[in-house]
């Protein structure tokens, strides 16, 4: 667990130094730092579980492998369907397995984590997204067009002053910064000391993404907190700050988003209406399998479209567009892996074992969960691997607080693993 924690710190590099390895046209699959940090931690944790000669495969994880082995079905599915190429199936199954390489992450908390690590893991991810979001305020003060800036002709839209950070896209750094906010503030309703200047600079940073799909997935996390909890006296307080701090910077904030066609139906809004609309068809086209997983651009072509750079290989839509590449069956499969951590969660927040921290990190990763579907309805966030080990990681917290509630060691050991859960590092970080 040393290593995972450690291995956070790649998260700070993000987008930057992005290495094309595998390639197809337009379409390339980039290696970046935190794949090589996160391959590291992979091969410390297959180390450790066979020395333990003990792999654990929760109901989440074997959801998890049916749906992996349901995408490359259907992906293989759409060489002869679609006329696609092999060398583009090659690409399509690359991407598949760059999502299970991900999940690995998972893998190695709940086979190689114990109680006392949620603490020193919880504040080793709070931390880097701290420090994230810290530089991602002063680049959008200081470094407008940062994207540019360090990756000439790289792709990324023009953002003058918003916050990027190293994810360099608006849309991605919200999504990363919002899963930790969500559960700091599940953690606040759960009566986790934590130093109110946290979840001050994280909300600070989400408004300056700009980022339409992170305020209304932060909106629709925090409903699921206060369904959850109700309303609390720290919740109410923190509410108040933030409340007179929206308000005192208001009209710069209004001006600032004025600037980027916020409050109109700009092209963004448009685009999204036209895929939407694609994606719907063509999961009303081949609604049991969908199309195929990752061949969203060999669709987009039969239609006229355009299908140049990365983009165009994932659309907006969020569950929608998992059912669009792998049909009902997929979709409920995903749907089920998600069940699945509802039910867990809610053991947790709902067991009288369960401390203010456990209870705090199972709401919290349920919030983050339905905030990240409502923020990739406007942006793949979903399969965006950067925001899913941030996920993942939060997800195997779960398990790891789920084991120590439910499965109770003998008293001394057991209120040893409690101090460390609930100790004030994880709760102040």
């Amino acid at each position: 667990m040393t290593a995972l924690g450690w291995s956070f710190v790649a998260l700070l590099a993000a987008n930057l130094g992005r290495i094309p390895v595998i390639a197809s046209g337009q379409h390339s699959l980039p290696i970046i730092l935190n794949d090589l940090a996160l391959a590291a931690v992979l091969t410390f944790g297959l180390i450790g579980i066979v020395q333990r000669r003990r792999l654990a495969l929760d109901r989440i994880t074997v959801a998890v492998l049916v749906f992996a082995l349901v995408g490359g079905l259907t992906a293989i599915a759409a060489v002869p369907r679609f006329g696609m190429p092999v060398s583009q199936l090659y690409v399509s199954l690359a991407y598949l397995l760059r999502w299970l390489f991900y999940v690995g992450v998972y893998v190695v908390v709940i086979n190689c984590g114990t109680a006392g690590d949620a603490a020193r893991l919880w504040r080793a991810l709070e931390g880097v997204i701290l420090v994230f979001a810290a530089f991602g305020v002063l680049q959008a003060a200081l470094l407008p067009g940062f994207a540019q800036m360090v990756q000439p002709g790289a792709g990324w839209d023009l953002q003058g002053h918003r916050l990027v950070s190293t994810a360099l896209d608006p849309n991605i750094a919200g999504a990363m910064i919002l899963i930790v906010l969500l559960v700091q503030l599940a953690m606040i309703s759960t009566g986790v000391p934590t130093r109110r200047w946290k979840p001050l600079l994280l909300t600070l940073a989400v408004a300056l993404t700009l980022s339409r799909s992170a305020v209304l997935a932060l909106v629709a996390g925090g409903l699921i907190i206060l369904f959850a909890r109700g309303l609390s006296r720290r919740l109410v307080r923190l509410g108040a700050v933030v409340l007179l701090a929206v308000l005192a910077t208001l009209p710069l904030l209004i001006r600032f988003a004025a600037q980027y066609g916020k409050f109109s139906a700009d092209g963004s809004a448009s685009a999204r209406l036209i895929t939407w609309a694609l994606a719907f068809r063509a999961f009303l086209d081949h609604p049991i399998i969908g199309i195929g997983f990752n061949t969203w651009g060999f669709y987009q072509q039969r239609f006229g479209f355009d299908i140049s750079g990365n983009a165009s290989y994932s659309t907006d839509g969020g569950l929608l567009f998992v059912a669009a590449l792998t049909g009902l069956v997929g979709l409920s499969i995903y749907l089920t892996m998600i069940g699945f951590l509802i039910v867990r969660c809610r053991r947790i927040w709902r067991s009288p074992a369960a401390g203010p921290a456990q209870r705090g990190m199972a709401i919290g990763a349920v919030a983050a969960t339905v905030g990240v579907c409502v923020d990739s309805i406007f942006l793949n966030s979903m399969f965006a691997a950067l925001v899913m080990e941030i996920l993942w990681v939060v997800w195997g917290l779960t398990f790891l607080a789920a084991r120590d509630v439910e499965a109770p060691e003998p008293a001394p050991a057991r209120n040893a693993a409690r101090s460390l859960v609930v100790s004030p590092s994880l709760q102040t970080g």
